[in-house]
């Protein structure tokens, strides 16, 4: 396979993740002017933990490439060491202060699903995508996540290992095993507001779609560091700014900036909701790229 069609699958994948950190305001969350309200992450240090990835995504791309005779279980398994790689240099790359894990984990099966249909000439399309990805982590809720019980040493879990235990939030092993509906939610989404009668920016297309994922989805880190109650108080008041219009209403626009105020003061970042979000931006980055002779070339 030309290398064209793995560097272009990965350049997306960094490039949507740079994206995303870049818009504000996002609550709770990485801008270029804050931190992120619950571990303090600052934009330079976000940006050196995307830009360590790039090879991480080229791997799990290329593997994805020449695995198609192998079952999705067989394929996955090949996909841990470039994610454990894909960590560790995020690690290095940040002097420990960041991992990056949810990225590392869904967008590179994304990109190894993105592999796998280019090498068998079918089309990008959202739907491929998600459930090709969805293949290879099939089994992963009841194999890493049913064992853990309310017995469980809450320090030493992750945060969706803690999600789950108290919550039975499955996280992204449930977002990936269960065919990335979320995540095709927020695509669709993207696409209709760029056919919007008022004409968006991506930042402003990109804190729309962060404020319905905050509305829907059952974020991990929210429950797992700030409670069920705050987890459902969030999702209540992002549904109450989509009701007023979001970046579409003025007093929409007024009340993002407040709620971005509020919900750092309260300590929460939706880190499970920006990592929707930006999943969602790069599959359809990825079903706009053709095939051409030279690999894969933006429209």
């Amino acid at each position: 396979m030309n290398e064209m069609y793995i560097f272009n699958i990965a350049k997306l994948a960094v490039k949507s993740i740079l994206n995303v950190a870049a818009v504000y305001p996002k609550p709770g969350l990485t801008t270029p002017i804050n931190s992120s309200a619950l571990n303090d992450i600052d934009y330079p240090c976000l940006l050196d933990g995307t830009m360590s990835l790039f090879q991480c995504f080229v791997n799990c791309a290329s593997i994805g490439a020449e695995t198609e005779k192998l079952k999705p279980e067989e394929t996955f398994t090949l996909l841990k060491a470039p994610y454990e790689i894909g960590k560790q240099d995020v690690m290095r790359a940040t002097r420990g202060k960041l991992s990056l894990k949810g990225h590392v984990f869904l967008m590179g099966i994304l990109c190894a699903a993105a592999g796998r249909l280019i090498n068998q000439k079918r089309n990008l399309t959202a739907s491929a995508l998600a459930l090709t990805a969805s293949s290879y982590a099939r089994g992963i809720v009841s194999r890493e996540l049913w064992e853990l019980d309310e017995n469980a040493k809450i320090d030493l879990l992750t945060a969706g290992q803690k999600a789950y235990v108290l919550y039975g939030i499955e996280g992204c092993r449930g977002e990936a095993e269960h065919g990335m509906q979320n995540i095709l939610d927020a695509a669709n989404f993207f696409k209709q507001l760029s056919i919007n009668e008022k004409i968006l920016t991506l930042r402003e297309k990109c804190v729309q779609v962060l404020l319905k994922s905050m509305s829907e989805i059952q974020d991990s880190c929210i429950a797992a560091y700030n409670g069920i109650t705050e987890l459902l108080k969030i999702k209540d008041e992002s549904g109450d700014l989509l009701s007023i219009g979001g970046v579409l209403s003025e007093r929409g626009i007024d009340e993002i900036f407040k709620f971005d105020r509020d919900v750092r003061a309260r300590g929460i970042s939706p880190f499970g909701s920006e990592l929707i979000t930006t999943c969602g931006l790069f599959i359809t980055e990825l079903e706009q790229l053709k095939l051409t002779r030279s690999g894969l070339s933006e429209n």
